[in-house]
């Protein structure tokens, strides 16, 4: 399918839609992330507690996709896109007007159901149109875009925190929605070619296969660290190094360009060469950014540069391990696309979300917590790149080879 076909009307190209759905993930994330320290600030937490902000919205963008998937296979994308759509907007507009930290965690956790409801249906709609390696090209486009949000996001929290304080930057979020939200009513059609029965697979075949918990391992353990490094870097950058809140909003946005990089080198790669080939060349990318990161910090090296530095190499792996894990976890199930998707993203917010319960907790100091966190979950790609990803698509291939020769003996 193309973006000419039916499902996509009055000229918006599929990319649009795709980078507007998953573009709602770091608008959520990135955008108030410069504003984290005036957050505990004005409601007299803690570090751990201002941070609530961030696992609340993970923890329930993670449960919620199971759910939201099943949701979108019985009722449509669509109709789950614009119910969505509108959650994400009324929980920015309460969090805006939060009178306690509660009330803004509780509508970080709303918005955090939302946008599962956004990036599971993008995630479905990609498989819907597009098969195989070529939805692995889409996947990457549309992360190209969505990391250029993620690129400025930060940027603009910071110059509205210092501006206009915090709750401007949320408030942005909420105008982000209202733009997502005319854009699907206006332009989106459904591309969902059956709905109602095929949200019943059961989570047990997607569990079994190889190639569906290999690539949705791969991109949680990516994502992993670079969560990790969402939720220190403030308190590494501003609260370590002196950092005004305008130019810490320049790290995020350094390390999103370095993702956006990576996803523009994986379309590109996938193209030549075979999936597990690719996924191979980036294992070493964030091997290189998690280990080099720790051992620059045994050498006695602990600068801002220093961190960041590795940190774009660990993410220019991350641009490419995302696209190649998603859509390679529900490429194989076309027809229960939304129940795949949705189950894959619960592994991979589960996975952030439990090291980032672990981050929150650690008695070291925030630098040392995220140089060991970001070794782990690059000795943790190795092994999923280097073996388990390998032997999956092996074993996909050979599967396949069997069902031609049962079909052409018949």
């Amino acid at each position: 399918m193309t973006p000419s076909t039916p499902a996509f009307r009055n000229a918006l190209p599929v990319t649009a839609i795709l980078v507007l759905l998953f573009g709602t993930q770091p608008v959520a994330m990135d955008l108030y992330l410069p504003a984290l320290p005036e957050i505990a600030g004005r409601f007299g937490g803690r570090m751990g507690q201002a941070q609530w902000t961030l696992t609340a919205y993970l923890l329930a963008f993670g449960i919620s996709q199971l759910f939201v998937g099943a949701l979108s296979d019985r009722f449509g994308r669509r109709k789950t896109l614009l119910c969505g759509l509108a959650c994400y907007i009324a929980a920015a507009a309460i969090g805006a007007l939060a009178p306690s930290l509660g009330v803004l965690v509780a509508s970080r956790a709303l918005l955090g159901a939302a946008t599962a409801a956004c990036v599971t249906s993008a995630r479905a709609v990609i498989r819907d149109c597009y098969s195989g390696q070529d939805g692995m090209g889409i996947m990457a486009r549309s992360m190209t875009g969505m990391s250029a949000i993620a690129l400025v996001s930060p940027v603009i929290g910071g110059v509205a925190t210092s501006l206009l304080g915090w709750t401007s930057t949320i408030a942005m979020i909420a105008v982000f929605g209202v733009a997502a939200w005319i854009a699907v009513y206006t332009t989106f059609t459904e591309t969902a070619t059956t709905t109602g029965g095929s949200a019943r697979i059961g989570i047990g075949v997607l569990l079994c296969h190889p190639q569906f918990l290999a690539s949705s391992f791969l991109a949680g353990c990516s994502f992993s660290g670079a969560v990790s490094f969402l939720l220190l870097s403030p308190f590494i950058f501003i609260g370590k190094f002196g950092m005004s809140r305008i130019a810490y909003g320049l790290v995020p946005a350094i390390c999103s360009l370095a993702f956006l990089s990576g996803t523009v080198f994986c379309r590109h790669y996938l193209a030549r060469v075979p999936v597990p080939e690719v996924i191979r060349l980036a294992a070493m990318l964030s091997v290189a950014g998690g280990i080099g990161q720790l051992l620059l910090w045994h050498a006695g090296i602990l600068t801002p540069w220093s961190i960041l530095a590795s940190q774009c190499l660990y993410m220019f792996g991350h641009g490419i391990h995302q696209p190649c894990g998603q859509a390679g976890s529900v490429a194989p199930f076309p027809q229960f696309a939304g129940r795949a998707a949705a189950v894959s993203g619960f592994i991979i917010i589960a996975t952030a979300f439990a090291v980032g319960q672990a981050v929150s907790h650690s008695s070291l100091p925030p630098a040392q917590t995220l140089m060991t966190v970001l070794a782990l979950a690059a000795c943790a790609i190795a092994c999923l790149g280097w073996l388990a990803i390998p032997r999956a698509y092996r074993l996909a291939e050979a599967g396949q080879a069997r069902a031609a020769m049962c079909s052409d003996n018949s």
